[in-house]
């Protein structure tokens, strides 16, 4: 049997361009690097599964997962952005402009927040799990995972804050959550 490398570096000389152009129709032409970088990140890790003649149809499926997967997350992103923004917390804003600019910046803080404060936020803020059932998905226990939710809330505040000192004054979200949290000695 060939060298992995040498194979994978056969599959993308004889293919990256077609997967690339199929990347451009289907995302931005900035994200279509990615989507080629993702599909032989896949190929490489699956060279055993490509079957030699139906490689070009293989990596074309798996561009269509990435893309598909890549649409998922943006998609849900977009919703979490938009809800954070729409929390009843964030004080009221007049006109559409502003209400870009508060969503703008929701993004821009989520986008500086670690993965696991991310990954909190959106147990609650997006999927609107309760406090066991987010704690249960995350693998801790309710007093752990109130004490992350906790934390991620405050971060994002301060993220959230500074973001709009460098901007100038636009609407804040309140320091607190939608949400009670309870905890073994009662609701906080």
């Amino acid at each position: 049997m060939r060298d992995p490398t040498a194979r994978l570096t056969d599959l993308f000389h004889r293919h990256a361009d077609d997967v690339h152009a199929y990347a451009r129709w289907r995302v931005a032409d900035a994200d279509a690097d990615d989507v080629v970088g993702e599909v032989f990140l896949v190929a490489w890790r699956s060279l055993d599964r490509v079957r030699p003649g139906q490689e070009r149809a293989w990596l074309f499926g798996v561009a269509r997962t990435v893309v598909l997967a890549r649409r998922r997350q943006n998609a849900a992103r977009v919703a979490l952005t938009d809800r954070l923004s729409n929390l009843r917390e964030l004080r009221t804003v007049e006109g559409p402009s502003e209400k870009v600019a508060l969503r703008d910046r929701v993004r821009q803080a989520l986008d500086r927040l670690g993965d696991a404060d991310r990954e909190v936020l959106v147990t609650v803020g997006w999927f609107d799990l309760s406090p066991a059932e987010a704690a249960k998905v995350l693998g801790v226990s309710r007093p752990t995972y109130a004490v992350r939710l906790h934390r991620a809330r405050r971060r994002f505040r301060a993220v959230f804050d500074e973001i709009g000192a460098a901007q100038g004054p636009s609407p804040a979200p309140a320091t607190t959550g939608p949400r009670t949290v309870s905890t073994p000695g009662g609701t906080r």
